[in-house]
């Protein structure tokens, strides 16, 4: 697994019982998921997917997307 060092909005919708997933530093970026395992597992997805189409087409990858060495994790969640 890569890691990237970017911010992601949460947002939580009662219908779907699901968080959409947006990020102002990758505005491509839009998943959702029940949980923060899911959503982790989602936002690398979409990233690979992401990644891949820009390599298809030779264009270059963002600043944010560029992969960062963490050894943990901090969610800041507010009050």
């Amino acid at each position: 697994m890569k890691f990237y060092n970017i911010r992601l909005n949460l947002e939580w919708d009662e219908a779907s019982q699901t968080y959409s997933v947006t990020s102002p530093d990758v505005p491509e970026l839009f998943t959702f998921g029940h949980d923060l395992a899911e959503i982790q597992h989602n936002v690398q997805e979409a990233i690979d997917l992401f990644l891949e189409v820009l390599d298809e087409r030779g264009e270059p990858r963002p600043a944010a997307l560029q992969p960062v060495e963490m050894t943990e994790l901090t969610l800041p969640v507010p009050a």
